[in-house]
């Protein structure tokens, strides 16, 4: 056994460099191909979610009725008629424009109307219909049925509600279809769901850490990373997070090696913690592998089974990997970490840009998302947040080597700090930014401080006795 960890050694280096591909911060706005439903005709509002503090009253925005036709044996579309409702209290309807898929086809005619009823329940409601003029032309594939304008009059929330849609080919027949409605919010949000979920992880990982080191130690025979080891695993993520934006046809051989990679991560520990026996040891790794192929599209893998994986994951490699650092190790990998972060994610984008388009697509579990808490709900379900388990290693390894280096008080100390500044940045980022943000830096901004004054302290207390 220790022959076959000893070999995995530097697959399990490669999976660091891998998970902080979406060492970031990500807010769900809008909706993905991935979200169309049975149907084959899907009307939604365009973007689906309009989250947006700086929103205020007086400020306007934009949003299209927009139709998907997702499936090309779908009966073309001659015209239609819709409604569309919201809260007048909140919101006010300035311009309804038609949109431009019929357009496309040949000449149209329509009408609308808005109007806002002020009353006690408050109810805005805009009505549309618009249809070729030439009989037996239709439209096929997707764009804009109708174009809004709305401007904000107080904060608040409310949907955009599809309703009393009439969709009809060239005969007149009506077509089956599915709607997703828009939702709004210019609220000041918060979120309690990822900085507890941050938390507990650190919190098992550390407790874990106490139970397996010895054993992981001897299985790695005493690896550690040194200083020009720490400097050279930073170097080679950074070049290898801009090969896969360059190189992006490597998708199938990246989604082998983390299948891979995965799967020889469980099968160490649960080969370390049966006994030495293969055949139960060979279990976790296949049942995992199987999920992935049966159920990736599936509702109950991106969903649940992904996120629940990515907990899982970042655990065991802060154990694995963990034990490989020194507490002068730690720093340079956090300090050098953090700085190659920030540039990747917030000047050059090339974090975020990797992870858009390779591992998101893949449904890999290399991100962990939760609802935001207090719930927000859309037409596609509860408002997600996500953080890329990177992180989440990250914050298990600087809390793992405090509680080494400082003890028990210093862990909880630091880790509460950590999950303090998590919690703050992230209010940030849930009203003001729209984009993804390094969470290496949220992290370390709640460790550092706590840490350095532990140290200045303790030197001070040294110098006074020399």
């Amino acid at each position: 056994m220790v022959g076959l960890a000893s070999r995995s050694f530097w697959i399990f280096i490669l999976v660091i460099l891998l998970l902080f591909f979406v060492s970031t911060v990500t807010f769900v706005h809008s909706a993905s191909a991935t979200d169309l439903k049975a149907e084959e005709i899907v009307l939604r509002v365009r973007p689906i979610a309009v989250i947006d503090y700086s929103l205020g009253p007086g400020t306007k925005f934009d949003v299209n009725v927009t139709l998907n036709m997702t499936s090309i044996n779908a009966t073309g579309l001659h015209g239609f008629t819709l409604e569309l409702t919201y809260d007048a209290g909140l919101l006010e309807c300035q311009a309804v424009r038609e949109g431009d898929l019929l357009q496309t086809f040949g000449n149209t005619s329509w009408s609308t109307k808005s109007w806002n009823i002020t009353t006690v329940n408050s109810v805005g409601n805009v009505y549309a219909s618009v249809n070729l003029t030439s009989p037996g032309v239709v439209a096929e594939g997707n764009g804009s049925l109708i174009g809004l304008t709305f401007r904000v009059l107080e904060r608040g929330e409310t949907s955009l509600h599809i309703h009393d849609v009439s969709l009809y080919d060239s005969n007149g027949t009506l077509l089956p279809y599915e709607t997703l409605d828009g939702y709004f919010n210019n609220k000041f949000l918060i979120d309690v769901a990822m900085p507890l979920t941050l938390l507990a992880v650190m919190s098992a990982t550390v407790f874990l850490n106490r139970k397996t080191e010895d054993k992981l130690k001897t299985t790695l025979e005493e690896k550690e990373l040194g200083v020009r080891d720490t400097v050279l695993l930073v170097g080679l993520m950074v070049i290898m997070i801009s090969s896969i934006v360059v190189f992006r046809g490597l998708v199938a051989p990246l989604m082998i090696l983390f299948m891979f990679s995965y799967s020889m991560l469980l099968f160490i520990f649960s080969y370390l913690f049966s006994k030495e026996r293969w055949y139960v040891a060979i279990i976790p790794p296949a049942t995992f592998v199987l999920l992935y192929v049966f159920l990736r599209n599936n509702f109950v893998w991106t969903d649940y089974l992904v996120s629940i994986y990515g907990v899982v994951f970042a655990v065991l490699i802060t154990l694995y990997v963990g034990s490989l650092f020194t507490w002068k190790t730690t720093l340079i990998f956090a300090c050098l970490l953090t700085a190659a972060d920030i540039i990747l994610v917030l000047v050059t984008g090339t974090m975020v840009q990797a992870a858009n388009t390779t591992f998101i697509s893949l449904s890999l579990p290399v991100m962990v998302a939760v609802p935001v808490v207090p719930l927000i709900g859309t037409s596609l379900g509860f408002l997600p947040i996500a953080l890329g388990i990177g992180d989440f290693f990250f914050a298990g390894l600087l809390a793992t080597q405090t509680f080494k280096k400082y003890g028990k008080t210093m862990l909880i100390v630091s880790m509460i700090s950590m999950t303090a500044s998590f919690f703050l940045f992230e209010t940030f980022l849930l009203t003001f930014w729209k984009i993804g943000f390094p969470g290496t830096l949220m992290i370390i901004c709640g460790w550092l401080p706590p840490v350095a004054v532990k140290w200045m302290k303790d030197r001070t207390r040294k110098v006074k006795k020399e």
